[in-house]
């Protein structure tokens, strides 16, 4: 059978254009214009290549899509001389399928769209953290992600990084739930993001989480403060959804030290509830307790508004880890207690810094026995040797 026609002039100009004059082999994004500026088209390194061959019988040709797509901007792909060779090398064709290379051309595209709408926004990735909802399905629809983060962001990948928790059939009263999930955390963090943000393919997570509080956490301390990336939560009013409102009156953050003396610290942090003292004292019985605060001038679970307040939050956790240390040594134990916002779980993971602060423990509370412990952050308790 005879090759289907040679991509036409309207064709070409298609490609090029949605391409922006490089390859779309994923990688490379190899500026081709160079021979069109100087006309010596002895120099030509670009090629159309043809997903679907225009041939039926050439590399994933199809006896009828061939003709039917050998005109069609939408099964052309603009690549260099390499790799326009490589993704027609028999001994490697069962590697570049069709479904391959369209999700290739695809993500090119859309990169290219992205960064063009808004060429001084920084490109950010999505990462959803969700409890499971049904099957499948996540707490954090993608479009509410995508409409939180413009316009001060574009999408740099419309497939966002997920870490589901799982559901109902796994609840966080089981002794294994914790434990389980976030070895699931720590194992997804390091295939899906350690790896990228090293390889420079990661410029700026979006962070959206609806998990249990010490989850986040934990997400924080992978994140750590040297990633960059930007915190969003869920809000109620006066629309429901992740765009940070910023309205309204700010919300400031101020501490309530502790007596010294004692090496067990207990830190409240009292942003959407209180937490009474005698809270913190039943989860901790029998020992001499020295209970420290971070406290919003409002409490509420719809208080916290303002994008910038978050950063006031993350400055007085930082200036909390230092005091603690100062006033009652390197060794004393601390346990946190939190009444939090999700931005604020994953910001208070993103301050600690291993080598700089206090190991601590983790409680969540539960209705039915008051404050639980969840996790630990840090190396575990040591144990003194009795004589």
């Amino acid at each position: 059978m005879a090759r289907g026609r040679s991509p036409s002039l309207i064709a070409r100009m298609v490609v090029w254009g949605r391409a922006g004059g490089r390859c779309q082999f994923a990688g490379c994004g190899k500026r081709l214009d160079g021979d069109l500026v100087t006309g010596d088209l002895n120099k030509n390194q670009s090629y159309l290549a043809h997903i679907i061959a225009s041939d039926p019988g050439g590399e994933r040709g199809d006896p009828v899509l061939s003709h039917q797509l050998s005109d069609a901007p939408e099964n052309l792909m603009l690549m260099c001389d390499p790799h326009h060779r490589e993704i027609d090398d028999p001994q490697k064709i069962q590697r570049y399928t069709v479904e391959t290379l369209r999700e290739m051309k695809r993500r090119h595209e859309d990169r290219l769209d992205r960064l063009m709408s808004n060429p001084s926004a920084t490109a950010a990735h999505i990462l959803r953290i969700s409890a499971t909802v049904g099957d499948n399905e996540t707490a954090v629809p993608l479009k509410a992600c995508i409409d939180a983060l413009t316009p001060n962001f574009t999408l740099a990948d419309r497939a966002p990084i997920d870490i589901k928790i799982r559901g109902m059939d796994h609840k966080d009263s089981d002794p294994t739930y914790y434990p389980t999930e976030i070895g699931n955390l720590r194992a997804r963090f390091d295939r899906e993001i350690r790896g990228r943000y090293q390889e420079g393919d990661l410029e700026h997570l979006a962070i959206f989480g609806f998990a249990p509080i010490p989850i986040l956490m934990e997400l924080g301390r992978l994140l750590s403060d040297l990633s960059e990336a930007t915190v969003y939560g869920r809000h109620r009013e006066p629309n429901p959804g992740w765009t940070w409102p910023n309205d309204g009156e700010g919300l400031n953050f101020g501490r309530v030290v502790g007596p010294a003396g004692s090496k067990t610290v207990a830190l409240k942090l009292s942003v959407t509830a209180e937490i009474t003292d005698d809270r913190v004292r039943a989860a901790l019985p029998g020992q001499d307790v020295s209970i420290w605060e971070i406290r919003s001038s409002r409490i509420g679970a719809n208080e916290l508004r303002n994008q910038a307040d978050l950063a006031g939050y993350r400055i007085l956790v930082g200036k909390i880890f230092d005091e603690i240390r100062a006033q009652h040594g390197p060794d004393v134990e601390l346990s946190v207690f939190p009444a939090v916002p999700t931005t604020c779980a994953i910001e208070f993971g993103r301050v600690w810094q291993p080598k700089a602060h206090l190991s601590f423990d983790v409680y969540d509370q539960t209705q039915a026995e008051g404050f639980i412990l969840r996790h630990r952050i840090g190396p575990a308790r040591k144990v003194s040797a009795t004589s």
